[in-house]
């Protein structure tokens, strides 16, 4: 039922608003590191909204999703910038240690499989490579959010520290920092 949720959003599924932009620009991307011409799977890309901030940051970009529809509208905005394919991060089709750095943006409380996830991000993830969990809003925000969004996804909620740390460690992730802020949540993961 998410799927078939989230493709019918594509076509309607716009960008962020410049202050969110910004957000994510000065507070969210920096805690990814990224170097120029670093090899960067955008997780659960959606329709392409980090593909810019990505790009203008020298990043090689791979976009993964699982909605069709969200793949194609991502490739008719993007499709010059990155490459996109549709799938899901609970069996990433990359072989072991293929990305510098993940991201995985406004998407976590949408993952059924939030181990499977943090082992396939490990696995495509270069050693000292950093996997980046974010939201533009805080946890409470984000879960006051879903509630109040299609019942496909009004129960999808942020997991506790405890088993984010949990899902985390038991896939391989040594750092494992997390920022809930008042205008962001993200979780750090260095291999």
């Amino acid at each position: 039922m998410k799927k078939e949720f989230f493709d019918s959003c594509a076509e309607k599924w716009g960008s962020p608003n410049e202050e969110k932009l910004e957000l994510i620009k000065q507070n969210i991307l920096p805690l990814l590191e990224l170097k120029k011409g670093e090899r960067v799977l955008d997780a659960c890309c959606g329709t392409g909204v980090l593909i810019p901030l990505l790009k203008d940051a020298g990043a090689k970009i791979t976009g993964i999703d699982y909605s069709e529809k969200m793949i194609e509208k991502a490739e008719e905005r993007y499709g010059e910038s990155a490459r996109f394919i549709a799938g899901n991060v609970e069996d990433i089709p990359f072989k072991n240690e293929s990305f510098d750095k993940i991201i995985m943006h406004n998407s976590f409380p949408h993952i059924d499989g939030k181990k499977k996830m943090f082992a396939q991000c490990y696995r495509t993830l270069k050693s000292g490579g950093i996997f980046l969990i974010s939201h533009d809003m805080s946890r409470k925000d984000t879960d006051e959010h879903h509630k109040k969004c299609h019942h496909s996804v009004s129960s999808d909620m942020l997991p506790s520290n405890k088993e984010i740390t949990l899902f985390a460690a038991s896939s391989g992730f040594e750092t494992i920092e997390i920022l809930d802020e008042e205008s962001f949540f993200a979780i750090v993961c260095r291999k």
